[in-house]
């Protein structure tokens, strides 16, 4: 196989599995450790962005990926770097990936929803959606990100959360470059890293990763998928199922089928974002 020459980088960016990070005081806006969460969230950005550039990557686009997509400080990321920010972007996580990247990193990310340990797990949205299988097998999003990725043609070279996270990013892409920032010990909590030595960890990893991504081919989804969503509740099953191409698969199941991935994709996060419509606002 020809050499690649990684040259620009697309980073996607989640706060649960950000270095120091294992409670909601930390990930909610609200929280009364959000603002020191976002400081270690920009921090391991920029360290990821300062040891690609080191390995000679030049172009970089980072999609802040959490929650309502604002949290980043716009001013304190790395000036080399682009910056995708809001709420409600078309592609939400995947916002920007086709742009040409010769390479993804995804950083701070968490274990799939229902994962038997692994710190703030969930999928997309953690009061809509018990379990997601891609054909048939339990994902969460860095499965998912990386299929989109080899749909526009890009790798997935290193990937950084909590060991959930890192086994989930190795069984798909074996060479793929991990950093375990925390291991759980429970939902709520995590013997973790110090945020910079996490810090330090992405920087050397990031600069590996780039000499990984001369040599690493895209991961392509299936020419078929299927994707189906457990709800936590019928009545947002319900929701979902009103989208044309779905089918009822079980009491609170909804699935959709493709040939096109990035179709399949969308499928997923217009369920995600009807299927809370069908909580009552007293609730």
């Amino acid at each position: 196989m020809p050499k690649r020459d990684p040259s620009s980088v697309w980073i996607s960016v989640d706060m649960e599995g950000i270095g120091g990070v294992a409670a909601y005081s930390h990930v909610m806006m609200s929280g009364v450790e959000y603002e020191r969460a976002r400081t270690w969230m920009t921090k391991e950005v920029n360290a990821a962005i300062e040891g690609a550039a080191s390995s000679g990557a030049a172009r970089f686009c980072v999609n802040d990926s959490h929650g309502n997509m604002h949290n980043l400080y716009a001013d304190e990321v790395d000036p080399r770097a682009e910056l995708l920010v809001g709420t409600a972007k078309p592609w939400s996580m995947g916002q920007g990936i086709d742009g040409g990247y010769d390479t993804c990193f995804f950083i701070g990310y968490h274990g799939r929803a229902g994962h038997p340990r692994a710190v703030l797990d969930h999928t997309y949205a953690s009061r809509a959606i018990y379990e997601c299988r891609l054909n048939g097998t339990p994902v969460g999003e860095t499965t998912l990100n990386v299929y989109l990725a080899g749909y526009f043609d890009a790798s997935v070279t290193l990937v950084s959360g909590d060991g959930a996270t890192c086994r989930e990013a190795r069984a798909l892409v074996p060479n793929c470059v991990t950093v375990k920032t925390k291991d759980a010990t429970g939902r709520f909590s995590a013997k973790m890293l110090h945020p910079q030595r996490v810090q330090e960890l992405l920087q050397v990893a990031a600069a590996k990763a780039i000499d990984v991504a001369r040599d690493t081919k895209p991961t392509k989804p299936k020419a078929r998928n299927d994707i189906e969503l457990v709800f936590l509740t019928s009545a947002m099953a319900d929701m979902a199922e009103l989208i044309p191409g779905t089918r009822r698969s079980g009491p609170r199941a909804v699935a959709y089928a493709s040939r096109d991935y990035l179709e399949l994709y969308k499928a997923l996060l217009v369920m995600v974002r009807i299927a809370p419509s069908a909580v009552p606002p007293e609730q």
